[in-house]
C-alpha cells in the first residue's frame, strides 16, 4: 500500500489540490477561465517552452523522435476512435468531437506539471516537445477535423497555428542554440525566464480547476467510448510506441508515456465551439465534449497514480 500512497502524495496530490483550489474559486466566485488562460498561453507558458527548448540536454534525435512519436499516436488515436465511433453508430455529428477528445491528451495543463514533480527538467522539457507538436498538429488537422466550412478549414488552420506563441518560442530557442547564443542561465534574462515559466505551473493547474468548474455534463454514457480510449488505450498505444520509436533514454519513454495517458484536453473543446455545427437538438459536440473532458480528468487520477508508481518501481521502461 506504501508503495502506491508515496507517489500519490509526492506527484498526483499536488495537482488534484491546486486543481481544487482552482475548481472552488471558480464554483464560488464565478471566475472566468479566459483571461487567465490567455495570459496562460501567451505568456507563462511559451516562457517555460523557451528556457526547456535553450537549456535541454536532449539530442536532436530525441527530439525527432519525440516528434514523430506525437504525431504516430495522434493518427492511430483519431483512427481508432472514428473506427469505434462507426461501429457503435454514434451519430456523424459527434464523430470529430470523440476523435479529438480521444486523441488529444491534456499534455500541457496536466501533463507538464505531472513530469516535473516525477521527473524534474528534463520531465518539463520532453513534456514541452510533446505539448507543441501536438498544438501545431490541433491547430490543423483538427481545426479541419470539426470545421464545418471545408473550403476554408485548410487556411483557417494555417493562421491558427501562427497565433500559437508556442510555435515562436521553440522557433527562437531552437535559433539560439543552433547558434550558440543562449544566454547564460545564470544570467539576469534565463533567470528571469525561468522565473517565468515556472509560475506557469501553479497557474495551469488552477486553470484546469477553473476549467471544469465551467463543465456543463450531458449524457455520462455516450463518454463510455472516448473515455475508455483516453484511460485505457491511450497508455497502451504510447508504451506501444515508445518501443517502436527507441528513446535512448528510458525516461523519455516514460514521460511519453504518462503524457499519452492524461486526460482529454480542454483546447479541442475551444476548436468545436468556434467551428463546429450546432444541432437543433439533441446533445451538441461541445456539451458531449465538456463530459468527456470532466469524467477523464476525475478518473485519470486513477491511471496517472497507476503508472507514476509502474515508473517509480521500473515497470515500465
Amino acid at each position: 500500500m506504501s508503495g502506491v500512497v508515496a507517489p500519490f502524495t509526492d506527484a498526483i496530490l499536488p495537482i488534484v489540490a491546486i486543481a481544487a483550489v482552482g475548481y472552488l474559486l471558480g464554483r464560488r466566485t464565478g471566475l472566468s477561465v479566459e483571461p487567465l488562460n490567455t495570459v496562460a498561453l501567451t505568456f507563462f507558458l511559451p516562457a517555460l517552452v523557451f528556457h526547456g527548448i535553450a537549456t535541454t540536454d536532449l539530442s536532436g534525435g530525441t527530439v525527432v523522435k519525440l516528434v514523430g512519436g506525437v504525431l504516430a499516436y495522434t493518427f492511430v488515436l483519431m483512427g481508432i476512435a472514428y473506427v469505434g465511433g462507426r461501429a457503435l453508430d454514434v451519430p456523424e455529428a459527434l464523430l470529430p468531437a470523440i476523435a479529438l477528445s480521444s486523441a488529444f491528451p491534456n499534455s500541457g495543463f496536466v501533463g507538464i506539471p505531472l513530469t516535473g514533480f516525477v521527473f524534474g527538467e528534463i520531465g518539463r522539457t520532453t513534456a514541452t516537445l510533446f505539448l507543441t507538436t501536438q498544438s501545431v498538429v490541433l491547430y490543423t488537422l483538427g481545426v479541419y477535423v470539426v470545421s464545418s466550412d471545408g473550403e476554408n478549414a485548410a487556411m483557417e488552420a494555417v493562421r491558427e497555428v501562427f497565433r500559437l506563441p508556442l510555435v515562436y518560442a521553440v522557433i527562437a530557442a531552437a535559433a539560439l542554440r543552433a547558434l550558440g547564443l543562449v544566454p547564460p542561465t545564470d544570467g539576469t534574462f534565463m533567470t528571469t525566464v525561468d522565473s517565468v515559466g515556472s509560475a506557469s505551473i501553479p497557474l495551469m493547474l488552477t486553470v484546469v480547476g477553473i476549467q471544469l468548474a465551467e463543465v456543463e455534463l450531458g449524457a455520462l454514457r455516450r463518454t463510455l467510448l472516448p473515455a475508455g480510449l483516453k484511460l485505457a488505450v491511450a497508455p497502451v498505444v504510447g508504451a506501444a510506441l515508445a518501443l517502436a520509436v527507441g528513446f535512448s533514454d528510458p525516461r523519455v519513454s516514460n514521460i511519453f508515456v504518462i503524457e499519452c495517458a492524461t486526460p482529454a484536453a480542454v483546447t479541442p473543446l475551444a476548436l468545436i465551439i468556434a467551428y463546429g455545427e450546432t444541432p437543433e437538438e439533441g446533445l451538441s459536440a461541445a456539451e458531449f465534449t465538456s463530459t468527456v473532458i470532466f469524467v477523464t480528468t476525475i478518473l485519470s487520477v486513477v491511471v496517472l497514480t497507476a503508472l507514476v508508481v509502474a515508473v517509480r518501481n521500473g515497470w515500465l521502461f
